[in-house]
C-alpha cells in the first residue's frame, strides 16, 4: 500500500524526545495523522525520538485510553437504550468505575505488549530494544483508541471496527523500530496481535470480576410502573419481586436440558459467579459431550440494567467480520452474537432475554453453528423471559 503524504500545515519541528516533550493538540494531531495515513514515514521519525516511558504513558497512552472507554459511557448515558418502554443507562458511578478500571488495565496491557514485542524480536529476525518496543506498543494502538469516539453516538458504534487499522500501523512499525525483515514482518505482527488478544481476554476477565464487587447500579429514564393488584381472590399471595435481588438459581438450573438429540449426554452441571464474553453474574453451566465434541450451555443472571453496556462492550471488543478464518455477527431484536472460528474449530452463540438473562452456547471439536442452535433450541425462551421478571 502506497503512502501519500498530506500537505496542509507543516508539522511541528521535532526535538530529541519528539512531540511528547511539549504536547499540544497540534502535535498530537500531526502524530496521530501520520500514524494512520503515512505510518512508515511516521515510524521513521519516531525511531529517532527518545521519549521517556513516563512521557509515552502520561501524554499519549493515558489520554487516548481514557477516550476509548469514556466516549461509549457518555454515549450510553446521553442516549439510553429503550427496552419495553424503559430507558436504561449506566449510572455515573458505574460509568466512572468502568472508565477508570478499563484505562488502568489498558495501560498495563500496553506495558505487557511492549515486553512481548521485545522478547520475540530475535525469533523473527529482529533485534531486541526495549525502548523501541515501548514506543511501538504505545503508538500502534492509536487507531483502536481513536475509534472509541464512535461510542458517543450508539448508532455509529459499528464504525468502531475501523480500529483494526492499528494492525496495519503495527505491521509498518515492526521493520522500522524492531528491525524485522520484510518476509517475517507479517508472522511477527500476527504473533503480537495474538499476544494482545490473550492480554485482552485476561484483562476483560479481571475487569468483569472486579465489576461484580464494585460495579454501580443502573439508572433508568422511567422506572417500571407499579401496577396495583386487581381486587380478585387469589389462592396464593406471591412475594413481591425485587429486581435488585439475584434470580432463583434453581429456576435457572431447570432451563438446562438433560440431553441433546444426536447422542449428546450431559456430563456436568455447575453453578459459579463467572459469566461469558464479558456478561458477568451468577451462572448455571451445563456441559454436554458426544465423542470428541463438547457443547457448553450457560445461563447468566446479569442483574438489572447491565445488558446494554455489556452488549456495547462486546460489539466494541469483537466487531463483526467474515473471512476465510471465521466470522463474527451481531444482530438485534433480540440481540444475538454468533462466532465461527475455522482455525480452532470453535463456535459461539449468545442472546439476551428480558434485558437481564444471557443464554450462551459454545462448541468445540468441530461443533457446527447448526449444532449449537439445536442445543439452544431446547431452552424455553418464554420461560427465560418469565424468570427475568421474577416469575
Amino acid at each position: 500500500m502506497s503512502e501519500t503524504p498530506m500537505t496542509e500545515l507543516p508539522p511541528p519541528a521535532p526535538d530529541e524526545a519528539g512531540p511528547l516533550s511539549h504536547p499540544t493538540a497540534r502535535t498530537h494531531y500531526f502524530r496521530a495523522r501520520g500514524l494512520l495515513l503515512t505510518p512508515t514515514a511516521e515510524w521513521g521519525v519516531i525511531a529517532e525520538e527518545k521519549p521517556t516511558t513516563q512521557q509515552l504513558f502520561l501524554y499519549w497512552v493515558l489520554p487516548l485510553a481514557l477516550l476509548f472507554f469514556l466516549a461509549p459511557q457518555l454515549g450510553s448515558i446521553a442516549f439510553p437504550q429503550k427496552i419495553n418502554g424503559v430507558a436504561t443507562a449506566p449510572s455515573v458511578v458505574r460509568a466512572l468505575y468502568t472508565v477508570l478500571v478499563g484505562t488502568a488495565f489498558m495501560c498495563g496491557g500496553v506495558w505487557v505488549l511492549a515486553w512481548a514485542m521485545d522478547y520475540f524480536a530475535t525469533t523473527f529476525g529482529g533485534k531486541r530494544d526495549a525502548a523501541q518496543a515501548m514506543k511501538l506498543a504505545a503508538y500502534s494502538g492509536t487507531g483502536l483508541w481513536l475509534s472509541g469516539v464512535f461510542g458517543l453516538a450508539p448508532p455509529l458504534v459499528l464504525l468502531s471496527a475501523v480500529g483494526v487499522v492499528s494492525f496495519y500501523t503495527l505491521y509498518r512499525g515492526l521493520p522500522v523500530l524492531m528491525g524485522a525483515p520484510e518476509d517475517k514482518t507479517l508472522p511477527y505482527a500476527a504473533s503480537v496481535v495474538a499476544v494482545a488478544a490473550v492480554i485482552g481476554v485476561v484483562l476483560m476477565t479481571l475487569s468483569s470480576c472486579m465489576s461484580i464487587v464494585g460495579g454501580g447500579s443502573a439508572l433508568s429514564e422511567r422506572a417500571p410502573a407499579r401496577v396495583a393488584a386487581p381486587i380478585v381472590a387469589a389462592p396464593v399471595k406471591a412475594a413481591p419481586f425485587d429486581p435488585a435481588a439475584a434470580l432463583d438459581p434453581d429456576k435457572m438450573r431447570r432451563l438446562i436440558p438433560d440431553a441433546i438429540p444426536g447422542g449428546w449426554v450431559r456430563a456436568d452441571i455447575t453453578r459459579n459467579a463467572g459469566g461469558v464474553l464479558g456478561f458477568t453474574g451468577p451462572t448455571v453451566e451445563g456441559v454436554f459431550e458426544n465423542g470428541g465434541q463438547r457443547i457448553r450451555i450457560q445461563v447468566v443472571d446479569l442483574g438489572p440494567g447491565r445488558a446494554p453496556a455489556a452488549i456495547q462492550s462486546l460489539r466494541a471488543t469483537r466487531p463483526a467480520y467474515e473471512n476465510e478464518k471465521g466470522a463474527v455477527r451481531h444482530t438485534d431484536a433480540p440481540y444475538t452474537y454468533e462466532q465461527i472460528d475455522r482455525v480452532t474449530g470453535a463456535t459461539r452463540w449468545l442472546t439476551v432475554a428480558g434485558d437481564r438473562v444471557v443464554v450462551a452456547a459454545e462448541g468445540v471439536g468441530g461443533v457446527t453453528m447448526e449444532d449449537l442452535k439445536t442445543a439452544v433450541g431446547l431452552i424455553d425462551m418464554v420461560r427465560v423471559e418469565q424468570i427475568a421478571k421474577g416469575l
